[in-house]
């Protein structure tokens, strides 16, 4: 019997191998940069042999309908992306395609040259961050696209990539997390008041706790502190269980001593729950410890 692993590793072998065990087991022995963790070569081995005493394809016959079908608009868009060289459909999409297509860890020629036509790139890029289906690990890039997207707009550095690059947060992927917010803290003030205003508007949504993560990554700042500090004293924003937790932990970077004292009296808020109290004193504490002035 096969599991749900081997029916991902079966949707795999058919969109980025050409439906060859060999081909994606060469692949997966010389780590490149589309491996999936949790693919085992040896795995990969075992199901062509299966593949090969039942005499027939493992896909077409174990594959459910809806997972044929995503397989199917997978490979379309590889035939998309082909046709962009094939038809000669200009510099721009040419210049994405083999940014998506790259097999490279750091396609620094791809990205000098994209980065190199400046912001006539913005849009497309941000049409490549904002496109769900470049963020599933079967479709092209292997789940890359939008992370290399993020760095070339943050080396092109154009205020209009501030909105998208924060929309494309929270996509459940730590390494485009990371990356995004890193361009956004690229564009210093100008993300950073973005967010301020994300992080205390009402009524509060996910783009508020979006806000707040990627606000904690920004260098210490009495400013963001204050804010933090005004998510917790405010009824309203505090009983957001999440968002009040992200303020809490984004306020243990405070270094300000009168910051320390407004955030010290918070304990005793009686709006605040139990959970977030309890994040408080634990900040308390190490600042304690430590003894950071």
């Amino acid at each position: 019997m096969l599991d749900t692993l081997d029916l991902e590793i079966l949707m795999h072998r058919d969109v980025h191998f050409g439906g060859s065990f060999d081909v994606m087991a060469s692949y997966y022995e010389e780590d490149g940069v589309g491996v999936m963790p949790d693919f085992e070569t040896h795995r990969i081995y075992e199901l062509k042999l299966i593949e090969e005493e039942t005499g027939s394809n493992l896909a077409e016959s174990m594959l459910p309908e809806p997972a044929k079908a995503q397989v199917e608009r997978a490979k379309g868009v590889y035939l998309d992306l082909r046709s962009v060289y094939e038809e000669d459909k200009g510099e721009i999409p040419r210049m994405i395609s083999d940014l998506i297509l790259s097999e490279e860890e750091y396609p620094k020629g791809e990205i000098h040259e994209i980065v190199k036509h400046g912001s006539t790139m913005v849009m497309p890029l941000i049409d490549l961050l904002l496109a769900d289906r470049f963020y599933d690990p079967l479709y092209p890039g292997y789940g890359r696209a939008p992370i290399l997207a993020a760095q070339c707009l943050e080396k092109i550095q154009d205020e209009k990539a501030i909105p998208p690059l924060f929309q494309a947060l929270g996509q459940d992927n730590f390494f485009t997390d990371e990356s995004i917010i890193h361009a956004l803290i690229s564009f210093g003030d100008k993300a950073k008041s973005f967010l301020l205003k994300r992080l205390l508007q009402k009524p509060a949504s996910k783009d508020n706790e979006r806000a707040a993560v990627a606000l904690s990554s920004f260098p210490y700042d009495p400013e963001i502190g204050t804010a933090f500090i005004s998510v917790l004293t405010d009824e309203e924003l505090a009983d957001k269980k999440t968002l009040a937790l992200y303020a809490a932990c984004g306020c243990s970077e405070i270094i300000d001593e009168e910051q320390r004292k407004e955030f010290l009296n918070l304990a005793s808020l009686s709006h605040l729950n139990n959970e977030i109290k309890n994040e408080i004193e634990l900040i308390l504490l190490i600042w304690k410890k430590h003894k950071v002035s």
